[in-house]
């Protein structure tokens, strides 16, 4: 019996240091999605997309060339590894043409189908046992889209496809994490995500590209640092806390998000938009409790 005391005493600021990680990184991580969609007025969008990966991989293959060595730099190529970052990279890239013509709150709303996705990625391909429960809990969580993107023809807009395609992405970047070697360092590991994208955004952006002013470069390269801190945070919580654990409080991202929408261009959502988040977020918790 004191032995199971004492354990549980040693996990217990774990978990809460990884709670408050988690929480930590999803408060940091939409000043860079605002910067990007403030740059995204006055910059061709693909530049924006390329400032977040390119200094995103400047930012962190530095530090990791510094703290582990140059060798870490050149990753083991392998279809997985590019295809995970393919999947972030197209993940990032909608959200980017997303928030340039919704507001980040309801961007944010249309990216949290991720769970969803991801749960019937795993129970379709990996065969995983999904209870009724849970089944529940994924459909409710595609009522409270419905919801919040109301698909009127009158209210409706193409950018919200857009919104649930970054979603679905991501779902696909989560889902080939699992097989990605867990040994690498969490730095390194970042690095290597952001590498594929930081090299098709820099052929891709090449007819488009835009001579951008001072204060432009400055949040380009602020957008894609604080985009990499961010990340690397994610990936410490989970050194801490089980994912269990941590994903309620991966919705905690949209406090920040409506804060600077609003503060930046506000941008006010309306009672379906909250209903349809709260929905969605309920729905998630729920989703990740029956897990």
């Amino acid at each position: 019996m004191l032995e199971t005391r004492n354990t549980a005493v040693i996990e217990r600021p774990g978990e809460i240091i990884g709670i408050l990680t988690i929480v930590a990184a999803l408060q940091i991580l939409p000043f860079s999605d605002i910067m990007a969609k403030y740059l995204s007025l006055s910059l061709p969008i693909i530049q924006v997309i390329w400032g977040r990966f390119f200094f995103h991989c400047i930012a962190t293959g530095a530090y990791s060339s510094i703290v582990y060595g140059p060798r870490f730099l050149r990753p083991t190529l392998s279809a997985m590894l590019v295809l995970r970052s393919a999947a972030l990279f197209a993940a990032v890239a909608l959200f980017y043409v997303t928030i340039h013509y919704l507001p980040l709150t309801t961007s944010l709303t249309l990216w949290f189908v991720e769970p969803f996705i991801l749960t019937l990625m795993a129970a379709v391909i990996l065969k995983e046992k999904v209870s009724p429960y849970q089944w529940l809990a994924v459909l409710v969580g595609f009522i409270g889209i419905l919801v919040a993107t109301r698909p009127t023809l009158v209210a409706w807009h193409w950018a919200y496809l857009v919104g649930l395609l970054a979603g679905f992405f991501y779902a696909l970047f989560l889902f080939l994490t699992r097989f990605i070697d867990a040994k690498v360092p969490a730095v390194v590991s970042v690095y290597h995500t952001g590498l594929v994208g930081g090299v098709i955004a820099s052929f891709a952006v090449i007819p488009y590209w835009t001579n951008p002013m001072p204060e432009q470069w400055v949040l380009l390269i602020a957008t894609g640092i604080v985009a990499a801190v961010a990340h690397l945070l994610i990936i410490k919580s989970f050194e801490w806390a089980s994912a269990s654990t941590i994903a309620p409080f991966t919705y905690t991202e949209i406090i920040m998000g409506a804060v600077l929408g609003y503060l930046v261009f506000s941008d006010m959502p309306d009672v379906w938009v909250f209903a349809g988040l709260a929905i969605v977020v309920g729905s998630g918790i729920a989703l990740a409790k029956g897990k």
